[in-house]
């Protein structure tokens, strides 16, 4: 039995990238939404983690946390999760450990908001490290035919798409390549089952909001 928890789907990109893996590895799991930036929310996280944040899977008695080890537990039972080859398998795990450790300025400028639709000038750094992932993106698109970063649907792709919707949200400059591809991220079903969860959310993170209105 798999639980994962997570955090608002509007607003939770970390909690967004292994939901995203489970429903393409197809297994099933039950999810338990912890409402963040509200009284009592930190307790409810450290019941689960000693880290008090989300994601975790729990998986039997195992509480796996962090996005990305959520992830290689999921491809293990699933291995078609990451490319076939060898060297696209690494990249993909390289890239994946960037899109959670890089782009600071991005993340703080720009958190993922799902309502959020703005053309509000971003900080300087911020673009930049926008300009950096867009160009991480065309590089790994060059170097495959398919319309996804390794060809085919990869975990790579779940750890694009939280970024993907802030370029939507944040009307962030790209070319036309990088573009057809946030719009097969944004298309996808799964991604779509996520956002119509989070539009419907009742709730909001005011200071979240509140950024470049």
């Amino acid at each position: 039995m798999l639980k994962l928890y997570i955090g608002n789907k509007n607003y939770s990109s970390w909690s967004m990238r292994p939901w995203l893996v489970l429903k393409k590895a197809e297994l099933p799991f039950t999810e338990e939404l912890i409402q963040l930036d509200v009284p009592g929310y930190k307790q409810k996280l450290l019941a689960v983690s000693a880290a008090g944040t989300v994601p975790v899977l729990q998986a039997n008695e195992q509480m796996i946390t962090d996005s990305l080890a959520i992830s290689e537990w999921a491809a293990k039972c699933v291995p078609n999760l990451w490319p076939k080859d060898p060297k696209d398998k690494q990249a993909a795990r390289e890239f994946c450990k960037q899109m959670q450790d890089d782009f600071a300025d991005l993340r703080n400028a720009a958190p993922m908001n799902l309502r959020r639709r703005t053309r509000s000038q971003l900080p300087k750094l911020a673009v930049q490290d926008a300009t950096k992932m867009h160009n991480i993106w065309l590089d790994l698109l060059g170097k495959h035919d398919g319309p996804y970063l390794f060809n085919d649907w990869s975990i790579a792709d779940a750890f694009a798409t939280p970024y993907a919707s802030r370029f939507v949200s944040y009307g962030i400059a790209r070319s036309s390549r990088a573009d057809t591809y946030i719009s097969e991220l944004m298309s996808d079903d799964d991604f779509l089952e996520w956002e119509i969860a989070g539009l419907s959310e009742t709730w909001k993170m005011p200071d979240t909001d509140a950024v470049n209105l």
